[in-house]
């Protein structure tokens, strides 16, 4: 039976207007992701300690903290759309600064300016999305979108070895650079004008709510747990690839953007298994389990390589499929677009303390001890309480 035209109109808009969010947070996500690969380069031309690297992993997850609510609460006031434009520009800056700067202070503020405009697209994508989208695709399309992060790395993860050997670490940041540009042109001419602006002050009441609702707690806290173990493995990746499991560099590199595209995997998955009815909780509790198990025979089977690399790339399936379980319950507790933007920001204000503390604390104690199992070893609690909380989640009403 043939599709109705009008129908048809609705998921070709959908798909684009997708498309182009996508597009916007994966270039985001490359900004950020970047830094991942080159790692080793980094420490031999600066010196850089791995607590240091740690602390430009996550210096992205401070800036939720600091400023997550505040900029969402503006997406009423100056409209979704224009907010994700000033994003895409704001993070070309931190480009241009990190290159014309060439040291670790410029690296550092360049980070910075680059983990503002992730966190504002990051806020306001849902939104949009929310606005322009079919309600009856709406878990898929948020399976999709919650994708735009292992999107990004996977990008980065598979160009880095050849951009750093044409031109170093700095090819990859002009990569980053122009790739954030052309995103922001498609999306000026994709995404729909603003619907949601013309609102004469920022709404603290907003913020209430989201603090009120308990649905937005508990994700926020198995989120937080999900970052920590994901950031931890990917931030990582290429050193401990080498060190633990004997790769070379290109290797892991390559490992880890199969990663990255395995999470994306999990991602659409994720959002299938939602649309098709699956209580996003119990997404959620497999989610955690299946990880937690995942991690114990890595670190038990570190020596052997098939084993390694099988349980990275199942690991990397397996964490994609949280996501979008926040994604579409954040929705799921507001009939307006525009509250999502705050409702998402309080969720990630929480979550940033994972991905704040995942990158410092394996940092730490791989410093320590020398030991990348132990490392590893150490992320299995996390994974058990995505679980817990994901439970959690499933006992309260809201969520059914």
């Amino acid at each position: 039976m043939p599709v109705p035209q009008s129908d048809a109109e609705t998921i070709r808009s959908d798909i684009k207007i997708s498309a182009a969010l996508l597009l916007c947070g994966g270039v985001n996500a490359v900004n950020i992701a970047k830094l991942a690969p080159v790692v080793p380069v980094l420490r031999a031309e600066f010196g850089l300690s791995l607590s240091q690297i740690g602390l430009l992993a996550s210096l992205f997850s401070i800036l939720i903290l600091l400023t997550g609510v505040m900029i969402a609460g503006f997406v009423r006031v100056i409209g979704a759309k224009r907010i994700i434009l000033t994003a895409l520009s704001v993070s070309a800056c931190g480009g241009i600064i990190s290159l014309a700067g060439s040291d670790f202070a410029a690296l550092l503020t360049g980070r910075v300016i680059e983990g503002v405009s992730l966190i504002t697209v990051m806020l306001t994508a849902p939104s949009l999305l929310a606005a322009h989208t079919s309600l009856k695709r709406r878990g898929l399309i948020m399976g999709v979108w919650g994708g735009f992060m292992p999107f990004g790395n996977a990008a980065v993860f598979l160009s880095a070895p050849a951009l750093v050997a044409v031109g170093s670490w700095q090819a990859v940041w002009i990569a980053g650079l122009l790739a954030t540009l052309l995103v922001g042109v498609m999306t000026y001419l994709i995404v729909p004008p603003d619907t949601m602006s013309g609102k004469s002050a920022f709404d603290r009441k907003i913020i209430i709510q989201a603090i009120r609702l308990p649905v937005l707690s508990l994700l926020g806290l198995s989120f937080a747990a999900h970052s920590l173990t994901y950031q931890s493995l990917l931030q990582f990746m290429p050193v401990f690839g080498r060190e633990l499991g004997g790769l070379s560099l290109g290797f892991a590199s390559g490992i880890a953007a199969l990663f990255c595209i395995l999470n994306f995997c999990g991602n659409v998955f994720s959002g299938q298994m939602i649309q098709k009815g699956i209580a996003p909780s119990v997404i959620g509790i497999a989610t955690g389990l299946l990880s937690a198990l995942c991690l114990a025979v890595l670190s038990y089977f570190s020596g052997s390589i098939l084993i390694f690399i099988l349980m990275l790339m199942l690991m990397g399936f397996l964490t994609g499929w949280l996501p979008p379980v926040c994604f579409y319950m954040v929705g799921k507790q507001t009939a307006d677009p525009s509250h999502i933007p705050v409702y998402n920001a309080w969720m990630f204000q929480i979550q940033a303390t994972g991905m704040l503390c995942g990158p410092l604390l394996i940092g730490n104690i791989v410093e320590n001890t020398k030991d990348w199992s132990l490392g590893i070893t150490t992320l299995i609690p996390f994974c058990i309480l995505i679980s817990i909380f994901c439970f959690g989640l499933g006992r309260l009403k809201q969520t059914l």
